[in-house]
């Protein structure tokens, strides 16, 4: 007797993140999905740490990933392109930040009022000491912090990701880390 031919479903592994982006850069969008379905959690919840999970962070979300679809034709083929599509939100949130500051001194000089730019993320209440903390030092050692302690990065790939020399890294890591202690003691 003939043993039985296995399922085909089964036997199929699924696609890896090279093969996923070279399909995407060939126009195949069922490729686009399987790697939102993969990936978006872990991108939405650090967009949404960076950030004080502001209200934009589903736009800011999709938006890496539409972003993704068009640079999947220069996607450098490491096996895991989690890394790089933060590295593609961390554009995003710095483009966020920019265009909000911008926004803020163009209201401000149509009141003609000439106040100190506050950080609007600042005024976030209901949030634990850590949040809070987290909100207080600067963007780009929060973000490192993050991709490193939350997101289990590790340096080498922290500055793929944000596209800056492994040396920085370490320093905004180390910096964050001090300030957030002393954050923290101080509360």
């Amino acid at each position: 007797m003939r043993p039985r031919a296995k399922s085909l479903a089964c036997d199929i592994a699924p696609a890896s993140d090279p093969e996923l982006l070279a399909r995407i850069a060939k126009g195949e969008m069922d490729a686009l999905g399987e790697l939102y379905d993969r990936y978006h959690e872990p991108v939405r919840r650090f967009i949404a740490r960076a950030t004080g999970d502001a209200e934009d962070v589903d736009d800011l979300l999709h938006a890496t990933f539409l972003a993704a679809a068009t640079s999947a034709p220069r996607y450098d083929g490491r096996p895991s392109c989690r890394p790089w599509l933060i590295g593609i939100a961390v554009q995003f949130l710095r483009r966020r930040r920019q265009s909000l500051g911008r926004l803020f001194k163009v209201l401000l000089s149509l009141r003609g009022a000439r106040a100190t730019l506050v950080d609007p993320r600042s005024t976030l209440q209901a949030r634990g000491d850590v949040e809070r903390a987290l909100l207080r030092i600067s963007e780009a050692k929060r973000i490192t912090f993050l991709l490193a302690e939350v997101e289990g990065l590790s340096c080498p790939e922290i500055a793929a990701a944000l596209d800056v020399p492994i040396g920085t890294v370490w320093t905004r890591l180390h910096a964050a880390r001090r300030e957030l202690r002393e954050v923290l003691e101080g509360s």
